[in-house]
């Protein structure tokens, strides 16, 4: 092995590590949630990743949904009280037992690739794979369509899957259209406005690293 393929091989590890320190997506924030890292205090918002090992603290009435990547489990924590982010499930202190689902793994790691918010301190790579095929993209509408049908009107996680997907395949133009969506059907949503703004954010991103 050269030096140089060896370098570009802890270049790559490097790069793994990092993306596997995430263990999960926050879903959904009601009221007042915080990261504790050290002696600061860093607000938790929707459709941020978390870390294994981030501790939280959830005030009195807020509520807290998560997602984890390894495994689909999706929890619904309500507060006061604290949490701290293992690699499958939160491990409370002062909370109620969390409500549970079982999300399709498949839509548990699209989620993964959700792009990183401005400001978490994570990295925020960008990335996109080659252009896709027309089954792949079949298979993500189809999935999406599925999820969708099984959702509730106010739940976000199949739009979120798509988006996901789309901006994983470069399908910019096609975000935008679901960006547009949202905002005409989701006026009074204010996690759908936060979504809406992420990704225009990471399309304006992609766009300009393209010229």
């Amino acid at each position: 092995m050269t030096l140089r393929y060896f370098c570009i091989g802890l270049i790559l590890l490097g790069c793994n590590q990092v993306w596997a320190d995430e263990v999960a997506l926050v879903m959904s924030v009601q009221g007042k949630v915080v990261r504790i890292a050290d002696t600061v205090q860093v607000p938790v918002e929707a459709f941020v990743k978390l870390k294994e090992g981030d501790k939280l603290s959830l005030e009195k009435d807020s509520r807290l949904q998560v997602v984890y990547f390894d495994n689909g489990r999706q929890e619904t924590w309500s507060g006061p009280g604290r949490l701290e982010m293992t690699l499958r499930e939160g491990k409370a202190s002062g909370l109620s037992a969390p409500e549970v689902k079982s999300l399709p793994m498949v839509m548990a790691r699209q989620l993964a690739r959700t792009p990183a918010l401005d400001g978490q301190g994570r990295g925020g790579v960008t990335r996109l794979r080659s252009v896709p095929g027309l089954d792949a993209m079949t298979r993500l509408e189809d999935t999406y369509h599925d999820l969708r049908s099984r959702a509730g009107p106010n739940d976000l996680g199949p739009e979120m899957y798509l988006l996901s997907g789309l901006y994983d395949m470069r399908e910019l133009d096609r975000v935008e259209r679901v960006l547009g969506d949202l905002q005409q059907d989701r006026r009074q949503n204010p996690e759908a406005a936060l979504l809406v703004a992420l990704y225009k954010k990471a399309v304006k991103n992609a766009r300009e690293n393209k010229k």
